[in-house]
């Protein structure tokens, strides 16, 4: 392969992974061309990118990129998975392809940078989604507010409960004073 078409590889590589800081290396040994065409087309419908890749190429990308510890893995034949809507995502998405294949396995990846073992990975995908976290925060934030609002609304709720029973005619509960016009009216 000539020099000028490893260096249009490694551009197409570089523009393709853009910014992103998060990806895994996977090895697809003993994936079937149907499987791994299935597996493809259901990544690609999360935004999961794909890409096979030439292990020399990538080890240079990847050092420009900034997580050149991902070089131990790219032995033998690589493929690398980055996107989604986050790292959690992509990793239980892979994750849970591979346990569907069974043949794929996990070699290692990247989260924001920093480089993880294939047990870590599994790890990652028992966190929450970001969507989940924001919500858990917002759900944190507002808790003393809605505290506030249901101690501010007590007295005014059993004020009205209060109104509510004296209007239907309950008799008062004891140690209550009766309204004036019932005390009149049983004076009578």
């Amino acid at each position: 392969m000539s020099k000028y078409v490893k260096e249009m590889m490694m551009d197409q590589l570089r523009s393709d992974l853009g910014d992103a800081r998060s990806m895994l290396i996977l090895d697809f040994k003993g994936l079937d061309a149907v499987s791994e065409h299935q597996l493809r087309m259901d990544l690609r419908k999360k935004s999961i990118q794909v890409r096979t890749l030439k292990n020399t190429l990538a080890r240079r990308v990847l050092a420009d990129a900034g997580v050149d510890g991902l070089a131990k893995y790219l032995e033998g034949p690589s493929v690398l998975v980055w996107g989604g809507t986050g790292p959690a995502e992509l990793a239980k998405e892979i994750s849970a392809q591979l346990k569907k294949l069974k043949k794929p396995e996990i070699k290692g990846g990247a989260v924001d940078g920093v480089v993880i073992g294939p047990d870590q990975v599994e790890d990652i995908t028992k966190l929450p989604s970001r969507e989940e976290l924001i919500g858990r925060v917002a759900a944190l934030a507002l808790a003393p507010v809605q505290r506030l609002l249901s101690l501010a609304n007590a007295p005014v709720s059993a004020l009205a409960s209060q109104i509510q029973s004296i209007a239907e005619g309950a008799p008062a509960a004891e140690g209550e004073a009766a309204p004036e016009g019932e005390a009149a009216a049983e004076g009578a």
